[in-house]
């Protein structure tokens, strides 16, 4: 029986948003809307159920697999397209595909086809035809470069070319994070919908979770020390109060060895953000600042604390980016008035008070299952 039902587990938690699409695919527009709200929910629903049924996932990957099943029922909305319903949930259903293969090549060839929706994603929604391209652009960079590193580390086990595929695979995949793309506010962000913003974070979602199994080698943790934190003070000038400071922190944590609690933390805030474009600007900042009782206060200290390990010069600029985000929050925080948003609001605040106690934890917990070679 308990076979069973980690077989079904393994085959519904990444194919139930392919289904949902194909079903969606062939009903009328008009009733495609309508009913893709009751598959997504069944689906979420489906997901949290089977999740901890997967056999051989590490928490990584279970708790990032719940994150996407949330996706496609966050994103929806009464007056959306039958084919950005559709790009959803395939995106969707590639993220949960790629958390649960144990193959660098295939983990990096599903994120960077979820890339290729996005970018699709984005021409269906976008006003700014330019600002769209300039950021897809540098997502599909990203996606070459990140497939060409992988495909030669495959290839041979020479030292100086894993030097120069970890360099190719770490570049690309922060690009495919998107610290490359043209920065707007949210208040101002015209390209900023709910649906893009989701899928985004989901993008960024299975990024993060591959930088966490990059082999620790000299290359990588420099690349990504100082894309996280070039991409966190480009945030901090440019006063961003979406999700992108929380996506350059993650990939701060994603270097540290026990980074995989403040990674966690960090992408189930931006998840939330990006499903609330309606959130007052203060309370972003709360979250984004990494104040208490948010999970970003207890993410920031393990990622300030982790730095100050190797070096205290990447922990006081990651603490002085700290600061100014929060220096910009203010005590009159309006929430949102939809009981939906409230829900996601409430649920971060509950993990927030709960992280805390996650750090006591056993290391066995956090531990990953499998890393790249």
């Amino acid at each position: 029986m308990a076979e069973t039902l980690h077989q079904i587990a393994v085959f519904l938690v990444p194919t139930w948003p392919l289904l949902a699409a194909c079903l969606l695919a062939l009903m009328p527009e008009a009733q495609a809307t309508r009913s893709a709200r009751h598959f997504t929910l069944a689906g979420l629903v489906l997901t949290a159920l089977l999740d901890p049924l997967l056999p051989g996932q590490d928490i990584l990957a279970r708790w990032a697999c719940l994150l996407a099943g949330c996706v496609p029922f966050l994103s929806w909305h009464a007056h959306e397209k039958r084919l950005a319903l559709c790009l959803n949930l395939l995106a969707s259903s590639a993220i949960m595909l790629a958390l649960s293969v144990h193959t660098l090549l295939p983990v990096t060839c599903l994120t960077a086809f979820t890339a290729l929706i996005l970018a699709l994603r984005e021409t269906l929604v976008t006003t700014r035809a330019r600002q769209a391209w300039e950021s897809m652009r540098l997502r599909l960079a990203g996606v070459v470069l990140a497939l060409l590193g992988t495909s030669l580390t495959t290839l041979t086990p020479d030292p100086a070319t894993l030097r120069l595929c970890d360099l190719f695979l770490s570049v690309g995949l922060c690009l495919m994070a998107g610290l490359g793309a043209p920065m707007t506010t949210q208040a101002h962000a015209v390209t900023e919908e709910r649906g893009t913003a989701l899928l985004d974070m989901l993008l960024c979602l299975s990024v993060v979770a591959l930088m966490l199994r990059l082999p620790e080698r000299d290359i990588t943790h420099i690349v990504l020390v100082l894309a996280g934190l070039a991409g966190l003070w480009l945030c901090v000038m440019t006063r961003q109060d979406n999700a992108r400071p929380i996506v350059a922190l993650a990939i701060l944590a994603a270097t540290l060895p026990h980074g995989v609690l403040p990674v966690l933390l960090l992408l189930s805030s931006g998840l939330a953000l990006a499903a609330i474009p309606a959130l007052d600007r203060s309370a972003r900042f709360w979250i984004l600042g990494s104040l208490p009782p948010w999970p970003g206060f207890t993410a920031g200290f393990g990622i300030v604390g982790g730095l100050a390990a190797t070096g205290m010069i990447p922990a006081l600029l990651c603490l002085a980016a700290l600061g100014l985000l929060a220096s910009r929050a203010r005590l009159d925080v309006i929430l949102p008035s939809p009981w939906q948003d409230r829900i996601v609001i409430g649920a971060l605040l509950a993990l927030g008070l709960a992280s805390p106690f996650l750090l006591t934890l056993p290391d066995s917990v956090w531990a990953l299952h499998w890393r790249a070679p």
